[in-house]
């Protein structure tokens, strides 16, 4: 197993060799993952966090140059005026590739031999946040510009509220995915406070480079390597950065938090006190 497979496919491996018992806290997941990344996980939470409030200009020139935002920008001029929708309100399974190109998502074999959208979670958590954003509107026929889709494709002061959002849904979904390929949540709670505590004063240091498995346990290695996965994925989408240590640039913040504050897990957490 090399170091640079990540996300899917090696979360495919993990039921073949089985998975951890049921865990209910975050303690429990970040322990389940902790040996391998060789760092103390901080137990913090979104309802402890308040940023500053950034510049509203600076805020929204960070969201736009953002790598989600700008795949929100080519579905927008792919869209059009109009596309014909499934009655499932997704894109139609011969224009799916046509769509995948606009905005650079790449489809794995198992995705395009998928029969809807709904199965490819790349498309679909740009296609969500495009609808939660109103950027985009259903009817029963057809997906239409919503009614912030102009001031969001040009970048007007008016849609920074549209950007926030949008980028938080894609955010959130990278967390907890319901896929059944994805191994038990100890990942996503280790990458969750990493997010956080990078929006603190004392941010986690960048994470050890994951060596060969050796004779280590082999779970925990797939689990380390799906976290740097997660990390860089999020490095490369532009709202993290890491010199050293995680940090969420300033401009960031209120997106980032919105979408850590939305996940349920943290709720959960919450209210069990």
């Amino acid at each position: 197993m090399t170091p640079h497979r990540t996300g899917r496919d090696l979360a495919e491996v993990i039921p073949l060799f089985g998975r951890r018992g049921s865990r209910t806290t975050t303690a429990d997941l970040a322990d389940d993952v902790e040996p391998t990344v060789q760092s103390p996980v901080e137990r913090v939470t979104p309802h402890g966090i308040e940023p500053a409030t950034p510049d509203a200009g600076e805020e929204l020139a960070a969201l736009t140059a953002s790598k989600p935002i700008a795949q929100l920008r080519s579905l927008l001029v792919w869209l059009g005026t109009s596309r014909p929708i499934t009655g499932t309100g997704v894109p139609r399974p011969g224009s799916v590739r046509e769509l995948a190109n606009a905005v650079g998502v790449e489809l794995d074999g198992r995705a395009l031999k998928s029969r809807s959208m709904l199965e490819i979670p790349g498309l679909m958590t740009l296609w969500d946040a495009a609808k939660a954003a109103e950027l985009i509107e259903l009817t029963s026929t057809t997906a239409v510009p919503g009614p912030h889709a102009h001031e969001f494709a040009h970048s007007l002061a008016s849609s920074l509220a549209a950007h926030r959002t949008a980028l938080s849904h894609v955010i959130g979904r990278h967390f907890f995915s319901e896929d059944p390929l994805r191994p038990s949540p100890a990942v996503d709670v280790v990458a969750g406070q990493i997010v956080l505590a990078a929006m603190t004063s004392t941010p986690r240091t960048r994470l050890p480079a994951v060596g060969p498995v050796g004779a280590g346990d082999l779970y925990e290695h797939i689990e380390a390597l799906i976290l740097r996965g997660m990390l860089e994925r999020f490095i490369a989408d532009g709202w993290l950065v890491c010199d050293g240590k995680y940090t969420v640039p300033q401009p960031f913040r209120p997106a980032v938090l919105d979408a850590m504050t939305s996940l349920p897990y943290y709720e959960t957490d919450e209210t069990s006190r």
